[in-house]
């Protein structure tokens, strides 16, 4: 029933809760560049939702971020290793960002794969294709129409586009070409789909393998024309001389007239019934099942929806249950909401399912003074003259003369906004008469079927939150919302975001405005962006808006269509020359947009680096902990952190190979990337992230000694590296069962890659007893092992 109350979730601090608790999180300097000044309107100032504390107003830090002091160090390691950079400024100015670890649940609504473990959010979108994707890929896999004619035009040319909207099927079906093309023992390398066709001829392909760029970003009009004809031309001769295969998905077809070099050729999907027929027969399901999951298919289904859902059918989920879930249309019951008359929806209803879609699972005060504020907004949209407030149902709120600002989460008895509200939603101050009651909001909130609470538990305690009745309504809401409503409307909600944003909500409320934005991307997503997340980005909103921005794009992440946009506005803003832009993409790239696209990330981050500004300190601080920060997120993702180690280390060859005496700056800036590398600390344990992925990865360790040995050689980072180094020794006995043979393997690795006049100067210093000491007494004493490896090359290699 609508406003029932459900049963009790399990929230922070047990298993089990449906909404991403926010994560510690790494303190960062902040970007350099000023905000721009927001013009002073109605504030939701103090809106927060509570999760912390079990209240609906959560207790806040002195920054105004979720007060947690378990947060991740990445330290500075240049000037005072036990200092976090950005929290020792004079303004103490930082951003907090929470990492997504996970698929994310918000109010029961599901960002990410939902076959995904708690830990491993989403896997990297590019590298090599593991056994185990293909297999789930192409399990039963059917051809469709058009797959003879893509076969044969691959094997010609070597390269195919495969054009057509998003959900046809295009992804398993360039894997199955190249399948069927280069053979299934061949290795399978999924690229950038960020890469230029330059990018692509200049490329060095490995003969025999198939690659394939999914999503690629390239606009419709760069796909036809003379100059872009030269340009496929380039890469399919390329792709002849070192006798390889690639397939390129796209959404854009060929403008104008097709390059004849290389056919982009429609993708059409196969029929959807031999789909779910051949999934269900190959799970061995009753005929009577598979009869009444083809007969239920619904009326244009994407084939990726149909073939997600013949998964479920085929899994045990009833075949109605599946198709009502993945319908392609909205549910019963916002057709039924939104298909009233528009006379009979009041303002009032309008506010309640607006604040819900972007203010998920907060608490009942904080959500009411979020829709008070966005009442006043809507106010004017709505209600042309006072006769037009009063047949809609909505009795508008007093608006009072006085220039106090009254904190909207304690409030007054209905929970009202800032009083300059009237005067920022339009027009001047209007005087009337005080209530004689308050507008009683949890009436028509319990009146509203699209809405219901939900009873999470937080530790200790039990919190009421607001949710919609079923968590597939939130993106049907948003798509009726953005279809039924005028240009006014959105404005009007842009600006009460605005609003939120400017009050420096807390972190749960970030991520359901975040997850908001998100859904309503799929379907306006130029709306989003211009609207949103440029401004945003900019620093239009200070601090949280930037964070708002970045976790936006790393809500994308999270799904496989919205993936390669989020890299290509995260790219653009790279490019782009404002240093507050730049900023957002640093962190952007430092967290679980690096995860999906590491490759990029790692590309973008130096390239911004080594284009900042030397003599701005807070840029330079701000992408050298980017680097580190994309390490510490691929370490505790547990993917191949090594791609950022394998980027320094060559940077660091090409320097030694081409320098005659002192390093250039491009060098330094290497070593110093590498020691705050080196020096970033695991969330919680503050272990330095290093030493887990010596322990993970054994055969990488000649890599990180090779670049410990650089910064050992560069006497003033010397101090600050033989700090990193025994640090990481130290934490070894508490990430892994053998921390003995990882010391000893990283000594043998540091004699191998030290020049022998320093290895006594190592031994020394290391052998120093007030820093041998281990950390318990039970613990094996790896600074010694590591010391006693070093000792035995020094002795088997006498000057």
């Amino acid at each position: 029933m609508p406003g029932e109350g459900r049963e009790p979730a399990v929230g922070a601090g047990g298993a089990g809760d449906p909404r991403p608790v926010p994560e510690p999180a790494a303190a960062s300097s902040a970007p350099s560049s000023t905000p721009s000044a927001i013009p002073a309107s109605p504030s939701p100032s103090g809106v927060n939702s509570g999760a912390s504390s079990g209240t609906d107003s959560g207790e806040r830090s002195a920054t105004g971020s979720a007060s947690n002091p378990a947060t991740d160090s990445i330290s500075n390691p240049a000037t005072n290793p036990a200092t976090t950079p950005g929290t020792g400024s004079s303004d103490g100015d930082h951003l907090v960002y929470n990492n997504f670890y996970g698929p994310q649940y918000h109010g029961r609504a599901h960002f990410g794969i939902a076959t995904a473990t708690e830990r491993s959010g989403r896997a990297r979108a590019t590298g090599l294709l593991e056994g185990d994707e293909i297999d789930a890929l192409l399990r039963s896999y059917i051809r469709p129409d058009c797959f003879d004619d893509a076969t044969r035009e691959l094997s010609r040319t070597r390269v195919v586009v495969l054009t057509g909207p998003q959900g046809t099927g295009k992804r398993s079906g360039a894997v199955a070409l190249l399948r069927e093309t280069v053979g299934p023992s061949a290795d399978y390398v999924v690229l950038s789909p960020d890469i230029g066709l330059d990018q692509l001829a200049e490329r060095t392909f490995d003969a025999g393998v198939g690659y394939v760029v999914l999503d690629r970003t390239g606009t419709a009009g760069a796909a036809g024309g003379a100059a872009s004809d030269f340009d496929w031309r380039r890469v399919r001769d390329q792709l002849r001389r070192h006798r390889a295969h690639l397939v390129i998905t796209t959404v854009h077809g060929a403008a104008g007239r097709p390059p004849e070099a290389v056919r982009h050729l429609p993708w059409r999907p196969p029929a959807p019934d031999k789909v779910v027929r051949a999934r269900l027969v190959q799970a061995r399901m009753p005929k009577e099942t598979v009869d009444r999951a083809v007969a239920g298919i619904p009326a244009h289904c994407p084939i990726a929806v149909v073939a997600d859902a013949a998964q479920r059918i085929a899994a045990g989920t009833d075949p109605d249950q599946a198709w009502k879930e993945h319908s392609g249309s909205a549910p019963q019951a916002v057709q039924e909401w939104f298909g009233v008359a528009e006379q009979e929806r009041s303002l009032r209803e309008i506010a309640e399912v607006t604040t819900l879609a972007f203010a998920l699972g907060i608490g009942r005060r904080a959500f009411e003074s979020l829709q008070d504020v966005l009442e006043r907004l809507l106010e004017p949209v709505y209600a042309a003259d006072p006769a037009d407030s009063a047949h809609s149902g909505h009795s508008m709120p007093p608006v009072h003369s006085t220039h106090s600002v009254p904190d909207a989460a304690s409030g007054t008895a209905d929970g009202a906004a800032p009083d300059a509200a009237g005067q920022a939603a339009g027009g001047p101050v209007r005087r009337q008469r005080h209530r004689t009651r308050p507008v009683d909001r949890r009436r028509s909130l319990a009146r509203n079927s699209l809405i219901t609470t939900e009873m999470q538990i937080y530790g200790a305690t039990t919190r009421e939150v607001m949710v919609f009745a079923d968590a597939d309504l939130r993106r049907w809401v948003l798509e009726a919302l953005w279809r039924d409503h005028p240009t006014e409307y959105w404005d009007a909600v842009r600006h009460w975001l605005g609003l939120v944003v400017d009050a420096d909500p807390d972190p749960v409320l970030q991520l359901s405005i975040a997850s908001g934005l998100t859904l309503l991307g799929h379907i306006a997503f130029d709306e989003v962006v211009q609207s949103y997340l440029d401004p945003w980005a900019r620093g239009e909103s200070g601090e949280a808006g930037q964070t708002l921005a970045v976790y936006v794009l790393w809500y994308m992440c999270l799904e496989e269509t919205q993936a390669a946009a989020a890299l290509t506005l995260a790219r653009t803003w790279a490019q782009s020359t404002h240093p507050t832009l730049r900023g957002t993409a640093l962190c952007a790239f430092g967290g679980q947009l690096g995860v999906t696209f590491p490759t990029d990330a790692v590309k973008w981050l130096w390239a911004m680096l080594r284009s900042g500004v030397p003599d701005k300190r807070d840029e330079r601080e701000l992408g050298l902990q980017a680097w580190a920060q994309l390490f510490l997120t691929l370490v505790d993702c547990q993917e191949d952190a090594g791609i950022v180690l394998d980027a320094l280390a060559h940077r660091i060859r090409k320097e030694q190979r081409t320098r005659s005496a002192a390093y250039s700056a491009t060098g330094l800036l290497v070593l110093e990337t590498t020691l705050w590398v080196f020096s970033a600390t695991e969330r919680l344990s503050a272990r330095p992230a290093v030493a887990r992925y010596l322990a993970d990865r054994p055969a990488e360790t000649g890599v990180v000694a090779e670049l410990w040995a650089a910064a050992l050689c560069y006497r003033p980072l010397r101090r600050s590296a033989l700090s990193a180094l025994r640090q990481a020794a130290r934490a070894l006995p508490a990430v892994t069962s053998d921390p003995a043979a990882v010391a000893e393997r990283l000594g043998q690795a540091l004699a191998a890659a030290l020049p022998q006049d320093e290895h006594p100067l190592l031994v020394s210093e290391l052998g120093r007893p007030a820093v041998a000491r281990p950390a318990r007494a039970t613990d094996p004493d790896c600074v010694a092992i590591l010391l006693g490896a070093l000792n035995r090359a020094k002795d088997s290699h006498p000057r």
